[in-house]
């Protein structure tokens, strides 16, 4: 939103020329209306002012007016509404500008982007562009947790791609938790110019983000929490934001809103909070608010405290008469006061330093509350009043001079907003009752001032440059061979100063050797040069940073390998390769790293054998297996052998049994049809006896349950090898229980006989 301010680097013998600001015109309201409370937000920037009239229309719905300067003069060139305007948007209520973007605070607004999803209070922001000399809305934004009454838009800045929008009454945390009543957030949106759109990148809170612990003094009255977000500030890479409610110091201790500030810093594209910073002179604190305003400018950070009673060396108490601490960035990124600042001539209750902004090297605070005029006499109750600083040659901010209202009134509030950019200065006195001739009072219409510097101000010119180690790089006279800011001053025939800031980088030169290993088929690049073999490389390097480097380069390519392999494995049963485990055909492809790092790949085509089918055909005296394509023995089963000769799919028996077939099929386990009986003669193809045996498989205990209890019988279990292992005789129950928990698993028979005949049954024992 500024232009870049550094405090010197070098501290030279020169003192500025103090500028001298005259106001050069008073603006209102084209369409000016009692209790529009026009000022109560103002910005301005190169050409353009912005004043906001958050309470314009019939219910604070607000407008937003924007000024041109034309020759001498600030003209009224366009009003503003928001395109969903309804009553109580307070649209106006806060606005920055930077260049060609405006943005502008609703806090009191209710809709989403889409006007709808109303949530009262949630509050929005309104972006708008201006093109070809037409400020136009181009979006409106609001927080992506939105919640009622976290007046989203209370507070807000842009600085060249990135906006800053306080919710300083939002409950919840970053990850929408941890609840705490008034705790405060803020949320960073970034335009990318290939979206052509603004988006919330980030939100952010206190790391000490706690509620209103308690009151003194027997203090009653609604708990305010720490209100992070009252205020916000960017520059760059750098955000602070006001927590004027907070009542923890860093240290832990407790002073009842005595207020904190705190600075996050951009790297990598993620805002993290890097310092908690309170003024220095916080010893009792309770109730001055600290963090009640902030602005930044570079490397310079300045914290408003309205409700300080003491001068900067603790003594002279005046009861609100406020304050301002001046922080600066040293080389190793810390903040540190460097200055405590207040009105120079204090009274009670004057708000020193309500609204702060700072420029180029220039502080402007508000007193809104002050009674006297520029000369210290004539006072009028609380018609209020600015003040600014400006730096010196040695760093330090000097007040310049007290500027107030031409036609200043009794309660017209004038500095309660205010803002500078260059020359110009810009100041809201939104309680004014007067047009710009003093005329047609309306109450609190409201009105803005615009000063500017007379004299001849100090003209300030940025550079930045880059050399290498063991150039250099002059400035007049100055010759500087190291990284820095330098600061050089010279004055004009005109006898107006001139500063020239050089931010000087000194980039390194290297001579790197490296040892490198790649895998093989992949490539090292250095530079413009590729290797893909083994060996000792230089190269001689332009850096980024524009010097050369030199580059040795020790590359190992270590070997990668391929493994091709065929596996075939049972039905049931799995195949693992690394931490993949596969259970039916296919080709998978698998990748490692060897020791080297290399990837290597091996690809498996896996066959799944099938389960073997046990069951068999009868058709005549012909007994076909029904597998396929497998390895057949047969065997009688009324005498457990094999038969010679009998390994076809098909058997044609010449007389009646039992026959079974064991089946081989690839490297699955052998598997055996049950028995059955083939009948010679044709006269059946039934088994003389039907007899059920389960479970099957079993442990070792099953029944055997015939259908013929009118006879009895006996029973065989044997084994594949044709070994009786147990045998029961003259059994006349339907149903005999059998216990073999004693055998190993695997295969057996069970043979039952009648006098009529005998059928022979397989049983699978598993445990």
């Amino acid at each position: 939103m500024k232009r870049i301010f550094t405090i010197l680097g070098v501290i030279m013998s020169f003192t500025t020329m103090a500028q001298t600001y005259s106001q050069i015109d008073k603006v209102v309201a084209s369409d000016r209306a009692e209790f529009a409370k026009f000022g109560q937000a103002v910005a301005i920037s190169d050409n353009y002012a912005v004043v906001g009239a958050y309470a314009e229309g019939s219910y604070n719905n607000g407008q937003v007016y924007i000024y041109e300067k034309q020759g001498a003069n600030w003209v009224q060139t366009q009003i503003l509404q928001n395109s969903d305007n309804e009553n109580y948007d307070r649209f106006g209520w806060s606005v920055a500008i930077d260049g060609d973007w405006l943005v502008v605070g609703a806090s009191g607004e209710d809709d989403d982007v889409n006007g709808n999803n109303n949530i009262s209070k949630a509050g929005s922001a309104y972006i708008f562009k201006n093109i070809n000399g037409t400020w136009t809305q181009f979006q409106k934004i609001i927080a992506s947790d939105r919640s009622a009454d976290d007046e989203f838009g209370w507070s807000l800045d842009i600085d060249g791609n990135t906006i800053i929008v306080g919710a300083h009454q939002d409950f919840e945390d970053v990850n929408g938790m941890n609840l705490i009543h008034h705790a405060g957030s803020c949320y960073l949106f970034d335009y990318s110019a290939l979206g052509q759109t603004w988006t919330q990148t980030q939100k952010i809170v206190a790391s000490d983000r706690a509620p209103d612990l308690y009151y003194p003094n027997g203090h009653v009255g609604e708990d305010l929490s720490d209100q992070f977000g009252h205020t916000v500030g960017i520059s760059g890479d750098y955000v602070i934001v006001g927590a004027l409610n907070h009542d923890f110091r860093p240290n832990g201790s407790q002073a009842w809103q005595a207020g904190s500030a705190y600075v996050f810093e951009r790297s990598g594209g993620t805002w993290s909070e890097v310092q908690h910073i309170i003024n220095s002179d916080n010893a009792a604190g309770i109730w001055e608010r600290f963090g009640s305003d902030v602005a930044i400018d570079s490397n310079i950070i300045v914290v408003g405290m309205w409700a300080q009673d003491y001068t900067p060396t603790g003594t002279d108490y005046m009861k609100n008469a406020g304050a301002a601490y001046v922080f600066v960035r040293d080389a190793f990124g810390n903040w540190n006061q460097n200055q405590k600042i207040v009105a120079g001539m204090r009274n009670s209750g004057d708000h020193f330093g309500w609204d702060v902004k700072i420029n180029d090297g220039i502080i402007i605070a508000g007193t809104e509350h002050d009674d006297e005029n520029e000369n210290e006499n004539t006072p009028l109750l609380e018609a209020g009043s600015a003040y600014i600083f400006e730096i010196d040659g040695s760093g330090m901010f000097n007040q310049i001079q007290k500027i107030v209202g031409s036609d200043r009134d009794s309660l017209d509030i004038f500095g309660y907003a205010v803002d500078t950019y260059g020359a110009n200065i810009i100041a809201g006195a939104y309680q004014h009752d007067w047009n710009v001739v003093h005329a047609d009072s309306m109450q609190e219409a409201g009105a803005a001032y615009i000063f500017s510097s007379s004299s001849c101000p100090p003209v300030y010119t940025n550079q930045s440059a880059t050399i290498c180690n063991g150039e250099t790089f002059t400035v007049g006279s100055s010759v500087y061979t190291t990284t820095g800011t330098f600061n050089d001053y010279y004055t004009a025939a005109s006898g107006c100063d001139s500063i020239v800031i050089t931010y000087l980088t000194v980039n390194p030169t290297y001579d790197t050797t490296l040892f490198v290993s790649i895998c093989d088929g992949t490539t090292y690049t250095v530079g413009n040069s590729n290797y893909t073999t083994t060996g000792i490389y230089t190269d001689i390097l332009s850096t980024t940073l524009g010097c050369d480097s030199t580059v040795v380069t020790n590359l190992t390519v270590n070997p990668a390998y391929n493994i091709n392999q065929n596996i075939s494995i049972c039905s049931g049963d799995s195949y693992t390769v690394g931490n993949s485990t596969y259970t039916s055909s296919g080709t998978y492809t698998d990748a490692f790293l060897t020791p080297s790092g290399c990837d290597s790949i091996i690809v498996t085509n896996l066959s799944v054998v099938s389960q073997i089918d046990i069951t068999t055909t009868i058709n005549g005296n012909e007994i076909t297996a029904n597998q396929n394509n497998a390895t057949y023995q047969w065997i009688d089963c009324d005498n457990n052998q094999p038969i010679p000769s009998a390994n076809q799919q098909t058997l044609t028996v010449d007389h009646t049994g039992n026959y079974a077939c064991i089946i081989s099929l690839g490297s699955c386990s052998d598997d055996t049809t049950n028995c059955t009986l083939v009948n010679f003669t044709g006269l059946n193809n039934q088994s003389i006896l039907e007899f059920k045996v389960y479970p099957n498989p079993s442990t070792g205990q099953f029944t055997i349950d015939i259908n013929n209890n009118n006879q009895s019988y006996s029973i065989q279990i044997l084994d594949i090898t044709g070994q009786v292992i147990y045998t029961k005789g003259q059994i006349a129950t339907s149903k005999t229980q059998i216990d073999l928990n004693s055998i190993a698993e695997g295969v057996y028979f069970v043979k039952v006989k009648t006098e009529n005949g005998k059928t022979v049954k397989k049983i699978l024992i598993q445990k």
